[in-house]
Order: C-alpha cells, then structure tokens, then sequence
C-alpha cells in the first residue's frame, strides 16, 4: 500500500515538473515513510494522504537542493539554487492545487527559519516529518 501510494504521488509531481527543467525527483524513501507515519498518527484521512505526500516530496526536494556549501566556484551552484526555487514555488503552487492552505500556514514558520538558517551559513539537518506532524496536529486542535 506504501510504495503504491509513493509511486503514485512521485509519478504525479513528476507530472507538475515542466519538462524543460530536466529536475528528476528522487526521494530517500525512508523519510517518505516516516512522512506515513506522521500522517497515520495523525489520521489523516487516507484521500488526503497521496497529496500531502507529494507536498512532503516538493518541500523535501527543494530543501535537498539549496543544501550543502555556497563555493563560488562550483560549477553545480547556480543549478542548485535554481531547482530549490523551482520546487519550492512548485511546493506552495501543489499545495495550493490540493486545498492544504492550513498546512502551508502551520509550515511556514518552519520553513522560514531553515530558509534564515541556511542563509546564515548553518547547515543543520532539517526535521521536516516533525514539522509536518506539529503543523496537522495544529490543524487537528483547530477544528
């Protein structure tokens, strides 16, 4: 059920990524997972699990992206920061699509501070199951 769900959701958001970008998703299925996980303790209902999934994906994705050292001389650099903006644009714009307004609110504290964060010249690991678990836990107590 797991994997027909991630194969699902990666073939859909490989769908939403304009061809001409040549940016190719490859999710560390560990963390995709434990994003299940996170969405079974929640309860989230199971139509709403494929696109909170793929939201998972592009945030994750762009997240990859914009990591690791900002050597001027890396000929992979400006790529890099282009497909991090491209997915994170992508991210919002999936969200939107999948009426996930109140996820987008209760993540974007957290993304902010890995965004100053990695701006600052920290590169820390970024918790993004917990994130996403603390923002539908929020959604939970709201209603």
């Amino acid at each position: 059920m797991n994997d027909t769900m991630i194969r699902e959701a990666q073939e859909r958001l490989q769908a939403e990524i304009d061809p001409i970008t040549r940016i190719r998703l490859d999710p560390q299925k560990a963390g995709l997972l434990e994003a299940l996980a996170v969405f079974d303790r929640c309860e989230v209902e199971p139509l709403r699990k494929p696109g909170l999934l793929a939201v998972y994906m592009l945030l994750d994705a762009a997240f990859s992206r914009h990591c690791g050292p900002l050597e001027l001389d890396d000929p992979g650099l400006n790529r890099r920061i282009l497909d991090g903006d491209y997915l994170y644009s992508l991210y919002i714009q999936y969200a939107l699509k999948c009426k996930e307004e109140a996820l987008l609110r209760g993540l974007a504290p957290f993304v902010k501070k890995v965004q100053i964060s990695r701006a600052l010249g920290r590169s820390g690991s970024v918790q993004l199951a917990a994130a996403f678990e603390q923002a539908l836990t929020g959604q939970k107590e709201a209603k």
